[in-house]
């Protein structure tokens, strides 16, 4: 029964939190007709910029048919867009927060960082992502208590085999000082990816293969049956990485995995970052992260954190 109460749990935890996070998403897709158009941005050759959304049945390699905001159908011809710079392979940023609160002598402290990187080139791609929160609360004049120490680190490389296929290979870190056993998890994942959507705006992975899952550290491991033990599985990734615009970007990552044990161990982590970019030439960004992990081989199972931080891009 564990098991089914588990996954009870984390259906209701993803019905509450991470279902209107989908749902903010696609309602503001654009509709019917208006699917073709993405927002581009094109540089003239005497410095302006453009930004607006592109017509595709009406674009050719020697023009650019645009919609734009204020000035309603452009078209542009390849001589005066200035040609586009190679992006570079690495694109990598980081971020961080700072929050403190006094109320009826009562403290509070939390502290947040985070870091990526990523590489891409020949339709390869290799992922780096870090990232640490600390919160510690002290009422009146009593020792501070630490109420979150928890930090993660992901490596993901998809190596393209063909157009439509590849080999994603993953592994996962994941420390919390506050739990009771499995303190530290190590989760690794091998398998094929399928990218279902690949556009300048949007991409769309899912990947299924085989994987393991291992835990300990805490102050009940001796006693948990599952800590300290090697769990093979499968695992289902999907991951989601969209621009609706160059002001903002939205990237969505859910990791589901079912472990082989006496009985079913489900694993499943959702996280969602949306960034926001005041000006697109500095860098700089404030960004929105939500993080929802169920463990059914940790204590506690369920764990759901809520950020906002300041970064740069670079």
């Amino acid at each position: 029964m564990a098991p089914v109460q588990g996954i009870l749990q984390l259906m209701a935890i993803h019905h509450a939190l991470a279902a209107p996070l989908f749902l903010a998403l696609f309602l503001t897709l654009p509709d019917g007709g208006a699917v073709k158009a993405e927002t581009i941005r094109l540089t003239l050759k005497n410095g302006d910029t453009i930004n607006a959304e592109l017509v595709p049945d009406e674009s050719t390699d020697e023009r650019k048919v645009v919609i734009h905001p204020q000035l309603g159908r452009l078209e542009v011809s390849r001589d005066a867009i200035r040609p586009e710079p190679t992006p570079p392979a690495w694109k990598s940023s980081i971020s961080a927060g700072v929050i403190g609160n006094n109320k009826d002598g009562d403290d509070d402290v939390t502290a947040t960082f985070a870091a990526t990187s990523t590489y891409k080139k020949d339709g390869d791609k290799l992922s780096l992502k870090g990232g640490y929160n600390y919160n510690t609360t002290r009422d009146g004049n009593e020792p501070f208590k630490v109420q979150t120490n928890k930090g993660s680190a992901t490596v993901r490389y998809d190596r393209r085999l063909s157009r439509g296929l590849s080999l994603v290979t993953l592994a996962d870190y994941v420390y919390n000082g506050t739990n009771e056993a499995s303190v530290n998890t190590v989760k690794g994942a091998i398998g094929l990816g399928v990218p279902l959507i690949n556009t300048p705006s949007t991409q769309l992975t899912l990947s299924l293969g085989p994987s393991f899952q291992w835990g300990n550290g805490g102050s009940d491991c001796d006693t948990d049956s599952a800590c300290g033990r090697t769990y093979p599985g499968a695992s289902f990734t999907t991951e989601l990485d969209w621009t609706p615009n160059p002001s903002f970007r939205i990237s969505l990552d859910n990791n589901f995995s079912a472990l082989a044990a006496s009985e079913l161990k489900p694993t499943n982590s959702f996280g969602a970052t949306i960034k926001y970019f005041p000006s697109i030439t500095s860098g700089m960004f404030t960004s929105l992260q939500f993080l929802s992990t169920y463990n059914s081989i940790a204590k506690p199972e369920i764990d759901n954190t809520v950020n906002g931080q300041v970064g740069i891009e670079f």
